[in-house]
């Protein structure tokens, strides 16, 4: 699906961006495209004067990694039903352990406000116990 890295940033623009692009530190739409030279920054706002790429503001913002492992990466950790370990990330990715470790650190840090949001108020658990008695205690049945 992202056989370059052109098309990756595409989607990514596509997700961040739905109602076209924005600068992310002023939220301006007076952005335009820029010669990169190589830097990454492709744009700028015209209201803040600042250099802006899809990755500003984001959990990838200072990542060096090509946007494609980043996709790859949240697919992995979305379809998987208990997410994806560090080790099978770094084999399927081809890169370094300790780099796919940092990356879903950083997908689940991000992740994390709208998992907790579930959890707000009363949860219920089937078929589980907390709590008990202290070690050595015994309990007296009447």
């Amino acid at each position: 699906m992202f056989p370059d890295e052109e098309s990756a940033r595409e989607w990514f623009e596509a997700v961040i961006w739905p109602d076209g692009r924005q600068c992310p530190r002023c939220e301006g739409t007076n952005t335009y495209e820029t010669r990169t030279n190589g830097s990454g920054v492709p744009y700028r706002c015209r209201d803040c004067k600042r250099y802006f790429s899809v990755r500003t503001g984001t959990a990838i913002q200072s990542s060096k990694l090509p946007l494609q492992k980043w996709v790859g990466a949240l697919f992995l950790e979305m379809i998987g039903l208990k997410g994806v370990s560090s080790m099978k990330l770094h084999r399927d990715l081809g890169i370094t352990q300790k780099h796919a470790w940092h990356m879903l650190y950083r997908i689940r840090t991000v992740f994390a406000p709208a998992v907790q949001a579930a959890f707000k108020g009363p949860v219920e658990v089937d078929e589980m116990f907390v709590g008990g008695l202290a070690r050595g205690q015994e309990t007296t049945v009447p």
